[in-house]
């Protein structure tokens, strides 16, 4: 994510000068000119964000891959923040995994489109993931992966109008590749682990620019789950999952902590509270779905409680997923690793 809440403050300090662009009114041709500002200046930018983690999980690390009950899982995640600046930030994302005995760990695919600006800058991303699952004993396993990506990102300035027509940018374009690893956990019914993204921090701006290197992005989580009650021959009646999970890209910081219930194996619930160190940024994220032996599908919001200094119409954050499981009703055929039933 843009460290948007800055750019958005050069904007203001100079919206009676800003041009005019065909088509866009108010906060929108102000979000334009942030972008412009990004783009043509030293700035540095955060990778999108999602506060679903666990539905997502090959990007929150590589070395989920291949991890969990079934074979196979397809992942299909949309989010949309702050939809009321003109879809300022939707980001969509696919993945899919699987293990895979005879490379004794779990392959993934995973593909991300993050949209800013309504199409003013689009960064498209493809990647493969391998993880090697560890079995050190019956109830603890170490995994770690690898991921391999291709990144394309693109602006698009060609049907802007400003009012200074000798003023063109036209198209601009940049191809990179980028690396992650990761490394996780999982001993009876907790789990964590860590990952660190962009390990050769790629140059993401047309040219060389040292200044706009993508910084590396470290993430640390730790969880379990925890039955509270069970039914006879132990049916799970009720299962809760708490999580804290610390997010660092450069000077930008994030922690999630909150917790998950999972009711009679369908209905799902949770509550989070996402902040940075200082305690100047924060939001309630709730969440609900509905899960069977096939598929998973999950909604959220994320609620502002403390706002930044910029005034913004919507700071609210809609974040939809669905987890496709088709060998959910076959019998596991290898040894499976405990994980949240996200």
């Amino acid at each position: 994510m843009i460290n948007e809440v800055y750019l958005l403050f050069i904007v203001t300090l100079n919206c009676n000068d800003t041009p005019h662009i065909k088509g866009m009114k108010g906060i929108n041709h102000f979000f334009v000119t942030t972008v412009l500002l990004f783009v043509f200046l030293p700035a540095h930018t955060q990778d999108p964000s999602f506060s679903q983690f666990f539905a997502n999980r090959l990007y929150l690390n590589p070395a989920w891959a291949g991890i969990g009950d079934n074979e196979r899982r397809l992942f299909l995640n949309y989010r949309n923040q702050w939809p009321g600046i003109d879809n300022a930030f939707v980001t969509y994302s696919v993945s899919y995994d699987q293990f895979m005995k005879p490379m004794h760990g779990g392959f993934g695919i995973r593909v991300m489109n993050d949209v800013q600006g309504n199409g003013a800058v689009n960064q498209l991303s493809l990647a493969a993931i391998y993880s090697y699952h560890l079995y050190v004993t019956r109830e603890f396993t170490i995994t770690a992966g690898f991921e391999a990506g291709y990144v394309q990102r693109q602006m698009n300035a060609a049907t802007f109008n400003f009012a200074d027509e000798s003023e063109s940018y036209g198209n601009i374009k940049n191809d990179f590749p980028d690396f992650t690893v990761g490394f996780s956990g999982f001993y009876r019914n907790i789990y964590g682990g860590i990952s660190m993204a962009h390990l050769t921090r790629p140059v993401q701006s047309a040219g060389n620019n040292p200044d706009s290197r993508l910084p590396r992005k470290l993430t640390v989580y730790a969880g379990g789950f925890i039955p509270v009650y069970e039914r006879h021959l132990g049916k799970e009646v009720l299962q809760l999952s708490p999580n804290l999970i610390y997010v660092q890209q450069q000077s930008y910081t994030q922690i999630n902590y909150g917790m998950e219930g999972l009711v009679k194996n369908q209905f799902l619930a949770g509550v989070w509270l996402r902040q940075d160190l200082g305690l100047d940024f924060s939001a309630l994220i709730f969440s609900a779905g509905y899960v069977t032996k096939s598929f998973r599908i999950r909604y959220s919001y994320d609620h502002q409680i403390s706002n930044p200094t910029i005034k913004l119409p919507s700071m609210g954050t809609h974040e939809i997923s669905l987890i496709i499981t088709p060998d959910g009703r076959k019998k596991i055929k290898h040894r499976a690793i405990k994980c949240p039933k996200i």
